[in-house]
């Protein structure tokens, strides 16, 4: 037996695991839900608010070259220290900006630096955890930053109307911190280091001829723009249309992640008994009834449905995302194909 996948080792990194996410789910949470909003309010133009939404998109355009200045790192230190810088310059920028385009490049530059640990993160979690326990372990991890993201949303929602957004952002900043250290005492053996560092002209060639994942790259890109263009509509329609109080945000959001922790479970268990990319098909599918509830909602109280199937489907691709590649790329090439 893998000596990583060791009961005890990984029962001691599930727990690290599940810790930072709690801590990052509390980050996250008040950062994804309000940062676009806060921006929109402070005077923001819609390309402000369009730069705040694109910021984990521009950090995954980034990942490849990212990725290739990393290799050769060990795995958990890429993991941990990316996401630490991520969220020391994030607390930094949001104390210092004075404008709402400051807010939003602050948020795209954290997310940049965040980002880059995507090739070490996935080859990580295909190190850490056991083939048949690995989506429920992810599953589970989640649920505890799900859990901490509902407390984070519904109590930000209300002293952000009473105490500077700054202050807010900065405090979450603050939680999230302690978790991206914590992850520093991951344990993981045997191909801790990348092999060998191959340009990413000999990277990008031998990715795109696997067929197969050629075609989910291609659905994705599409789907992708598609979807990027709806979800910087989003925030707008809440502030400028609905007139939704910060309030009512945070609750949304907290039923939003009330809904994901059941649909981790679901998800997990469905994927480590069948497969991630037919999951994925079925998450793409449910992910057009959100564009269709905004457009339908004749008030502000009709988009709690909306939050819950963003919640079902924010669940599933968060999982789907890694178990895509570590399905379907070679087991020696997973951070590769992760760029």
């Amino acid at each position: 037996m893998d000596g990583n996948w060791a009961p005890s080792r990984v029962r001691r990194n599930f727990r690290i695991d599940t810790f930072s996410a709690i801590c990052g789910g509390v980050y996250i949470a008040v950062l994804v839900t309000f940062m676009p909003i806060v921006v929109r309010r402070l005077g923001g133009s819609t390309t402000d608010v369009a730069i705040v939404i694109a910021a984990p998109f521009v950090g995954h355009l980034l990942s490849p070259l990212s990725t290739y200045l990393l290799m050769g790192f060990p795995q958990v230190r890429v993991v941990a220290g990316t996401v630490t810088v991520a969220r020391a310059t994030f607390l930094a920028g949001v104390l210092v900006a004075a404008t709402p385009l400051m807010l939003a490049m602050t948020t795209v530059v954290s997310f940049v630096i965040g980002i880059a640990n995507i090739s070490a993160y996935t080859a990580l979690m295909q190190g850490i955890y056991p083939d048949r326990e690995r989506a429920s372990a992810m599953a589970n991890v989640r649920i505890g930053g799900a859990i901490a993201g509902i407390a984070a949303a519904a109590v930000a929602g209300t002293f952000i109307d009473v105490i500077p957004a700054a202050w807010v952002f900065a405090a979450a900043a603050l939680i999230g911190l302690p978790g991206a250290l914590a992850f520093f005492w991951v344990r993981y053996d045997g191909s801790a280091k990348v092999v060998a560092r191959r340009s990413l002209a000999v990277i990008s060639r031998d990715v795109w001829a696997d067929h197969k994942y050629r075609r989910l790259l291609l659905s994705f890109t599409v789907f992708g723009i598609g979807n990027l263009m709806n979800v910087a509509v989003y925030p707008i329609l809440l502030v400028d249309h609905f007139n939704a109080s910060n309030s009512f945000i945070g609750a949304m959001t907290a039923v939003s992640s009330a809904t994901m922790i059941v649909a981790y479970l679901v998800w997990g268990r469905m994927i480590d008994r069948g497969s991630s990319i037919r999951l994925t098909l079925l998450i793409t599918v449910v992910t057009l009834l959100i564009p269709i509830g905004y457009i339908a909602a004749a008030d502000v109280w009709l988009l709690i449905p909306v939050a819950i199937v963003g919640g079902i489907v924010n669940a599933g691709g968060e999982i789907t995302f890694f178990t895509n590649i570590v399905q379907i790329a070679p087991r020696d090439r997973i951070g590769e194909y992760a760029t």
